[in-house]
């Protein structure tokens, strides 16, 4: 074994490098710093992952909770729509019922004595709506009254005397009549009839 000794003065001795740098070191700290770097950025991947998942758990329990929400929401509306068309009926018809009960209070204040109702009945052709009143009178002068007290309603139009025959022979000196008539701004609706017997003489 060979001992390496320098023997020249201090001043004359060449200056000692701090680090000697050799690349197979170099080399090993490269290798460090690139391992370092890739278990960072799995590390980083792995937690923006973590919280992705977190923040879609977060999103599945917000949109099962609002289910419910959901579909009430969905049935109020549901439900407000058909109480907003229940309610444009009742108006179409309690509209419809003011004129009608109107023409019934003119038609039974107008009927004179020895005349009275059988029947009232509702047709429509097309947008038009008509009335058909039948009955019976002793008098055909009455039934004539009758059809100038209808033409004086604001609300009628067209009115005319559709037929007048004997009544039957069960029924003596009476006559039998039919009246058409036709009652403005009024929708179709079903056929409505009254039927009733012979009224009272007054």
């Amino acid at each position: 074994m060979y001992i390496k000794i320098n023997l020249l003065p201090q001043e004359l001795r060449p200056r000692k490098k701090l680090i000697a740098l050799d690349y197979r070191v170099i080399l090993t700290l490269l290798l460090i710093i690139a391992a370092a770097g890739l278990i960072w950025y799995y590390l980083s991947i792995a937690r923006n992952l973590q919280s992705q998942v977190s923040e879609l758990n977060n999103w599945k329990q917000q949109e099962f909770e609002l289910k419910e929400p959901v579909a009430l929401q969905d049935k109020v509306i549901a439900l407000r729509e058909d109480v907003a068309k229940r309610i444009n009926i009742i108006k179409e018809l309690t509209s419809d019922s003011d004129i009608r009960f109107s023409m019934l209070q003119h038609i039974n204040k107008v009927i004179p004595d020895n005349l009275w109702l059988s029947r009232i009945s509702e047709m429509s052709e097309g947008n038009r709506i008509f009335f058909s009143i039948e009955g019976m009178s002793y008098v055909k002068r009455n039934i004539s009254t009758f059809l100038a007290s209808l033409e004086e309603y604001e609300n009628f139009s067209n009115v005319s005397l559709e037929s007048i025959r004997p009544a039957p022979l069960e029924i003596r000196d009476a006559y039998q009549y039919s009246v058409r008539v036709e009652l403005k701004t009024l929708q179709p609706v079903e056929e409505v009839s009254t039927q009733g017997g012979p009224r009272s003489r007054r």
